[in-house]
């Protein structure tokens, strides 16, 4: 008969389970924590958003460059459309208007029909919105190069509709949300608010871990 000290005793080989046990839980935690971005929240990280040079509403030339250090949110637009645009176009301006006291948090919105929306036509689209330019900025570029940055470069849809629709050009209707390193962090149906109310609170807490 074993005695009581004996039975209580754990075996060798169930002692190296454990142990294999809890280093495989602090390797795990271990992960996790270096996994983790840098600063910020905890959101994907999912490619570079793409480098572009435009020309604003403003006539200036604006590229990725020019948005470093800061938190952007961009989308795509043509002032002719009478379906998505509307809706995307007062969603942002609502979104600018209620982080106004977040600079770091920037609007960009690109024309997706550059033979007809001028930088000039995107300034008056500009001020009907009530965008302010310091925040709020709408690029002009060629077709090809407009279509080749959404397809290509924010990877999201864009082609030809019927052209006498209310919608000639089929166009995604998803926000983009880039952190202050470039880099893509979330897409947003800006077609329903409670997408647009968690893109809200991310771009938040990415400027809020915006380095001083």
């Amino acid at each position: 008969m074993k005695s009581d000290a004996a039975a209580g005793r754990v075996s060798p080989a169930v002692a190296t389970v454990l142990v294999v046990l809890l280093l495989a839980v602090v390797a795990a935690g271990l992960w996790l924590v270096m996994s983790r971005p840098s600063g910020g929240p905890d959101l994907p990280r999912l490619g570079a958003a793409p480098e572009f040079t435009l020309v604003s509403e403003q006539g200036k030339t604006v590229t990725r460059a020019d948005l470093a250090g800061k938190v952007w949110i961009a989308d795509f637009i043509f002032t002719r459309c009478g379906g998505s645009c509307p809706i995307l176009s007062s969603r942002m301006a609502a979104l600018a208007e209620r982080t106004a006291a977040v600079p770091a948090i920037r609007f960009v919105s690109f024309g997706v029909d550059p033979e007809y929306d001028t930088p000039e036509i995107l300034a008056e689209y500009g001020r009907k919105l009530g965008a302010d330019p310091a925040r709020w900025t709408f690029l002009h570029g060629d077709r090809p190069g407009i279509r080749a940055l959404i397809k290509d470069g924010f990877k999201l849809a864009i082609e030809d509709g019927v052209a006498d629709s209310v919608e000639p050009i089929l166009h995604s209707t998803r926000f983009v949300l880039v952190d202050g390193e470039g880099t893509i962090r979330g897409y947003y149906d800006g077609m329903e608010q409670p997408p647009v109310d968690q893109l809200e609170k991310d771009a938040r807490a990415l400027a809020a871990a915006l380095p001083e």
